[in-house]
């Protein structure tokens, strides 16, 4: 075991939730962490809502890794594999030389999880910890009426509009439009932003984790819309009200459904969300005309 003297703890403040790692000293935490530079914060006096901790030491595995739940990963490929073993979800993922595993070990509701670190890389180590304390968070931020979707989010005069679509539909694409073509607009986060429901009302959050773009803004911006995009071969604006608006956000939510009770936080906090934020169907062509129509619809309601 690690002795506390060899730990370092490392803390950042993402979507208004305290991530805590535990680390040890040896493992330049903050160097392979990058895109969590502006979420860092020092102190630690409030409580972290989710601890991750991380070893170099030899991973507690057993021959019996419990009911493989999936080994589907579009990040890792056949290197991926997600177990359930009693009341833990168990990650591996194999190393880039193939003569190691990282694993994570994780409480049924990811407020607590340890990643055991093989030979690996600097690269790979950054590239492995920063995606599973992604997938850490959006389990864990369920419990504090938040949500992570897979959009990307512009501002607009200090509104957040979130894009919507399957991968290659042209999020991106059409967050760029806006960008070039709407005035006063900044791109906000273009893959992984957070939603959180609180007392003033509901905002989207930039976040560590935005895809292959380098967007990571610690901001946060009321929500105004979701938009959930079509190819087409020509512009069409409809908004969905009710359960027409929930089906067409709810696959752009990240849950595993292997946990009943956080799936259902999450179909429960989105209920809430679609009550108050509206939501639109747009089929586009990549052209200024979209970015202008769908503009349009959202700030005229």
């Amino acid at each position: 075991m690690i002795k506390s003297a060899e730990l370092s703890q490392t803390r950042y403040r993402i979507a208004d939730l305290f991530l805590e790692f535990n680390h040890p000293v040896s493992l330049p935490l903050t160097q392979l962490l990058a895109s969590f530079r502006d979420f860092q914060i020092s102190s630690t006096m409030d409580k972290a809502d989710i601890v991750i901790n991380i070893s170099l030491e030899a991973p507690p595995v057993t021959d019996d890794m419990g009911i493989l739940r999936t080994d589907e990963s579009i990040a890792w490929g056949d290197r991926f594999r997600f177990y359930e073993k009693g009341d833990q979800f168990i990650t591996t993922i194999a190393n880039e030389q193939a003569n190691g595993t990282w694993y994570q070990y994780s409480e049924r509701n990811f407020e607590q999880s340890t990643i055991y670190v093989p030979v690996s890389s600097a690269d790979e180590q950054s590239a492995v910890i920063t995606w599973i304390s992604m997938m850490i968070f959006g389990q864990a931020s369920l419990l504090h009426d938040t949500i992570m979707i897979h959009a990307s989010v512009v501002n607009h005069k200090g509104h957040g509009v979130a894009f919507l679509g399957k991968s290659g539909t042209g999020k991106s694409t059409h967050s760029r439009l806006w960008l070039t073509h709407i005035p006063a607009t900044v791109l906000l986060n273009d893959d992984n932003p957070a939603i959180r429901l609180t007392a003033a009302g509901i905002f989207i959050y930039g976040t560590p984790w935005s895809g292959k773009t380098p967007c990571y803004k610690n901001e946060k911006l009321p929500l105004k819309a979701f938009v959930r995009l079509q190819q087409a071969p020509v512009n069409q604006f409809e908004w969905q009200p009710g359960m027409k608006g929930f089906i067409a956000v709810l696959p752009s939510c990240t849950s595993i459904r292997w946990n009943k009770d956080l799936f259902s936080s999450m179909n429960t906090i989105l209920e809430k969300i679609i009550a108050e934020v509206p939501v639109g169907y747009l089929k586009c062509l990549p052209d200024v005309d979209a970015a202008q129509l769908c503009h349009r619809h959202i700030f005229s309601k």
